[in-house]
């Protein structure tokens, strides 16, 4: 029967009384465990088995941590120097830095001796012409050359319809008188030009408005009322009186005009070189004149139409203003006034005012005022619109 040992786990043999050999009877049935009995001594052990067959390797175990760095070694030998390497390419030039301060002037070292003057060298080809510079300040206006020949009249162009007088502005503040400039040098008369052929005469303008009346006389103080006398015979008719001198009636009108361009000087007439309309004797003009005399007194419309602009060489921008003078005197309401910012701007003016002559003669002119303009063609008529 066999027992097994906790202590050491071997197993050990026990004899029993049963009889297992041949020959014996039949085995009848297994009795009761029997209480177990003492362990036997231990044997002595067995001789070492062979050594068996080497597993397989197994896991790689987890990197332990990092040792402490070990004491440095003392410095080797230098080496011999290896030999020069090839020159690399050259690298981008760095940024400029920054000028360092101009240093102090030196003296001025003692003049040298003029040396002899060298050979006049050949003339060099002559440079590309440089860019044109700004345009410096205009000098100051020379003195008025001589006068051109006057040109050939043109052909007169019909006369237009006279114009409708315009509202009278407000009269203007008087502007201080400017100084008197120095006069300048006459120059020589030029030739006259031929004599252009007479215009074909305009339409008689409208006649103006009668003159207001005048006031009547102071009546005298009435007489006392006589006594009615009886009717006397129808006495016989008297003699018609002399006939008395007839009052002053007629129209007069003077228009002229200049069409070439003539150079403007401050404070004198403008001139007018040709008549086209004359009418009466009330009104005078010269050809190649700026005055215009009223020879009797009335109530006359003076309308006037100029254009004007820059001469050569005027420093802009000008301003040119123009008014009417009479006996001298500007006439109230007449002065009309253009500036000038380009060479070539043209400017119109014009004006148009009723004068009330009481004595005669008067002369009236045109007056510009300016420096350096050009007037032309202008125009005026002087229209006698009605007597005293």
């Amino acid at each position: 029967m066999l027992f097994r040992r906790r202590e050491d786990s071997q197993d050990i043999s026990a004899s029993s009384n049963c009889c297992c050999r041949p020959g014996c009877g039949n085995i009848g049935p297994t009795g009761p465990t029997g209480p177990r009995g003492c362990p036997g001594p231990r044997g002595c052990p067995g001789p070492t088995g062979p050594t068996g067959a080497m597993g397989p390797q197994g896991y790689v175990g987890p990197t332990g941590p990092m040792g402490m760095p070990g004491p440095t070694g003392p410095t080797g030998m230098t080496g011999p120097a290896g030999a020069t390497g090839a020159t690399g390419p050259a690298g981008p030039t760095g940024v400029t830095g920054p000028a360092g301060p101009t240093g102090v002037t030196g003296p001025t070292g003692p003049t040298g001796a003029t040396g002899p003057a060298g050979p006049t060298g050949a003339t060099g080809p002559a440079g590309p012409t440089g860019i044109t510079g700004a345009t410096g300040p205009a000098g100051a206006t020379g003195a008025t050359g001589p006068a051109g020949p006057t040109g050939a009249t043109g052909p007169q162009g019909e006369a237009g319809p006279e114009g409708l007088a315009g509202i009278t502005g407000p009269i203007g503040l008087t502007g201080a008188t400017g100084p008197t400039g120095p006069t300048g040098a006459t120059g020589p008369v030029g030739p006259t030009g031929a004599t252009g052929p007479t215009g074909a005469t305009g339409a008689t303008g409208p006649a103006g408005a009668t003159g207001a009346t005048g006031p009547a006389g102071a009546t005298g103080p009435a007489g006392a009322t006589g006594a009615t006398g009886p009717a006397g015979s129808t006495g016989a008719t008297g003699a018609t009186g002399a006939t008395g001198p007839a009052g002053s009636t007629s129209a007069a009108l003077v228009s002229a005009y200049s069409t070439p361009s003539q150079v403007g000087t401050a404070g004198s007439p403008l001139l007018f070189d040709r008549n086209a309309v004359t009418n009466g004797t009330a009104v005078t003009h010269g050809q190649n004149s700026g005055e215009f005399v009223i020879q009797e007194p009335g109530i006359y419309q003076v309308s006037f139409h100029g254009s004007v602009g820059a001469a050569g060489g005027a420093t802009l921008p000008i301003t040119v203003s123009m008014y009417l003078e009479q006996q001298g005197t500007e006439v109230p309401g007449t002065a009309v006034s253009r500036t000038l910012n380009t060479s070539g701007e043209v400017g119109n003016l014009s004006f148009s005012q009723v004068l009330d002559v009481t004595t005669a003669p008067v002369t009236l002119e045109v007056v510009g005022q300016g420096t350096g303009y050009l007037y032309g063609p202008v125009s005026i008529t002087v229209n006698r619109l009605g007597g005293q």
